[in-house]
């Protein structure tokens, strides 16, 4: 059952930014500068790769707690762009697109909540059960 929760988490990093962002809000957009859409493209390769490496070690060599720890990485770049935002100029939402809410919040602050949540709920419960080793089932 873990390694399924941790690969439905895995996709969700390795995909969804991709499905969210190939658009005219983001690496599409006309008003970004040419270097900014350089790294949006090498960000979701970026993930998408991570992504990748994690679903081989979760299900060719029986390992979670390398893609737990993946995935924690990846929501807490979120985090820590979302807590510096002010310092580079950034935003949750791009001021020529549209702002998402989920249940009344943000939807990246929903979705990165939740994700980040389940994650630890993954390493916690994969420490508990498998030892700090591994993580193997």
């Amino acid at each position: 059952m873990l390694k399924i929760v941790v690969s439905l988490l895995t996709v969700f990093y390795g995909l969804v930014p991709a499905i969210a962002d190939l658009n005219e809000t983001h690496l599409l957009n006309p008003l970004w500068s040419e270097h900014a859409r350089f790294h949006g493209a090498w960000f979701l390769a970026f993930a998408a790769g991570i992504a990748l490496t994690a679903l081989f070690l979760i299900w060719v060599r029986d390992q979670v707690v390398l893609p737990i720890v993946f995935g924690l990485l990846f929501a807490g770049g979120f985090w820590v762009a979302t807590l510096f935002q002010s310092a580079y100029g950034g935003g949750l939402v791009d001021p020529n697109g549209f702002e998402q809410q989920i249940m009344g919040f943000e939807s990246n602050l929903f979705l990165f909540s939740v994700v980040s949540v389940l994650f630890l709920a993954a390493l916690g419960f994969s420490v508990k059960f498998y030892g700090s080793s591994s993580g193997d089932e």
